[in-house]
């Protein structure tokens, strides 16, 4: 009762998101094939979104690189999985860390490596839980906790906001009049170029 008390809340509002970029090289273009969706799981927080690369198709393997959105101190490369913790404190459960997942095990940078924004983290794949095309999926933590893509505090990459929509992976990309509403088919309206 006495911590209950002095309960201070977990997100504020002068909480925000550090400045992040596409999870992919300044220049080329992909697709937005999911909007705010699960990030683990059935019932987990819609806290990811998904890209993936123009031209590829189903399960294919490309050459194209998965880049940092933010430099950081990669803690765990594993599984189809790497964990970029933003504050380089080695620790997934403070400040903010960044979660790809579908990342190939062929050419997937190691554990324990600083990566400077921009940098390649490895090629997009099918690898790692359920997946009909060649992504990634990406999502954000802070102290430990998911933080909803569309939600209060949306998904900010090179200033595309996420918003949620009708249902999981429906939802848009908004950067000031322009909308990108999410598609799994990967179709020419749902390219966006960094």
């Amino acid at each position: 009762w006495s911590r209950a008390k002095n309960y201070e809340p977990y997100l504020t509002d002068e909480l925000t998101q550090p400045m992040l970029e596409l999870p992919f090289a300044p220049g080329h273009t992909w697709n937005y094939t999911g909007g705010p969706h699960e990030v683990w799981g059935e019932g987990s927080p819609l806290a990811a979104l998904d890209f993936a690369p123009v031209g590829v198709k189903n399960c294919d393997l490309t050459n194209e690189w998965i880049t940092t959105s933010a430099p950081g101190l990669v803690i765990r490369s594993e599984g189809a999985m790497v964990m970029i913790d933003l504050d380089g404190d080695g620790y997934e459960q403070t400040g903010w860390v960044l979660f790809y997942l579908h990342v190939a095990a062929n050419e997937r940078v190691p554990a324990g490596t600083y990566l400077e924004i921009n940098e390649r983290i490895g090629h997009p794949s099918c690898e790692g839980g359920n997946a009909t095309g060649t992504h990634v999926h990406i999502a954000r933590k802070y102290n430990g906790e998911w933080i909803l893509a569309g939600g209060a505090l949306p998904f900010n990459l090179s200033g595309w906001e996420a918003r949620e929509g009708s249902a999981p992976y429906q939802g848009t990309l908004i950067k000031n009049e322009q909308v990108i509403k999410a598609n799994t088919v990967s179709s020419f309206e749902t390219r966006i170029t960094r």
